[in-house]
């Protein structure tokens, strides 16, 4: 499969899931000062408060004729998600060129460590943070309003989550699934023309000191049995979004493939 790189200056449809952590708050706002004048940027999360903040921010840094921004709020499992993009495009009167889903994490990239003792507790889970992102991602791909629509996913995965390691085993078997599930996925719609491309953005300097079930405070250090690993440098959320969007624009990709921050150095 040949590379790709593709100029985001665009008309388009992005949808940003996951906007609560420092890495998600960069990709909204770099990614949206590239878009092309009339494109909508629909940004998805279910912290309230965050998505006040950052449509806030993104009022202040963004010029409003240029590109319109929509906040949605997620429900408890991220079920709604779905329905609110479908709203979001038929609200919007826009041709698009082009399309551009992006997963993000939100807070259980960086916050949030839990191992879930009942069997609801996983089931609720594995609803947020895998069912729910592939049923969003298959009501993009077939939308009706998006027929004809070039179309981009990108899985932010991680360098870390998925190794496996203690107190994080649902995480990580989580993120395992989502990486094959967009492999997969880059397989069966390469004859759509639609791209995707997994990005690993690096040990964020953001990680904070997690608690587990019990409240037992751990640093992301103690769960890293490599040294390896513990000797990369740590990643500034804007320096990892500056590194996805010169991966697409500029050294170019391979749909379905992995791209690590750490494969190169080049900014």
């Amino acid at each position: 499969m040949a590379a790709k790189r593709m100029d985001l200056n665009r008309r388009t449809f992005l949808v940003l899931s996951g906007s609560s952590n420092p890495l998600g708050q960069s990709l909204a706002l770099e990614f949206c000062k590239r878009l092309a004048t009339g494109s909508l940027a629909l940004i998805l999360d279910e912290n309230e408060q965050q998505l006040k903040q950052l449509e806030e921010y993104l009022q202040r840094e963004l010029k409003p004729e240029t590109i319109k921004v929509r906040m949605g709020k997620l429900d408890a499992n991220h079920s709604n998600g779905a329905d609110i993009m479908e709203q979001a495009l038929k609200a919007s009167e826009v041709q698009f060129e082009r399309t551009i889903m992006i997963h993000n994490e939100g807070e259980a990239a960086t916050k949030v460590l839990m191992e879930p003792q009942t069997t609801q507790e996983w089931k609720s889970y594995v609803q947020q943070q895998l069912y729910a992102p592939v049923a969003l991602n298959q009501r993009w791909l077939h939308s009706k309003d998006l027929v004809q629509v070039q179309k981009l996913a990108v899985n932010v995965t991680s360098s870390l989550m998925i190794r496996p390691m203690i107190h994080v085993g649902l995480l990580c078997s989580c993120k395992r699934a989502r990486d094959m599930f967009f492999r997969a996925m880059a397989a069966e719609e390469s004859r759509n023309g639609v791209h995707v491309l997994s990005f690993k953005p690096g040990l964020l300097s953001t990680h904070q000191t997690q608690c587990d079930v019990n409240g037992n405070e751990i640093n992301p250090e103690d769960l890293v049995a490599s040294k390896q690993v513990l000797q990369l440098p740590r990643i500034q959320p804007l320096q990892a979004t500056l590194k996805l969007i010169n991966i697409l624009e500029e050294i170019s990709f391979v749909s379905g493939h992995d791209v690590d921050y750490y494969d190169t150095f080049v900014l």
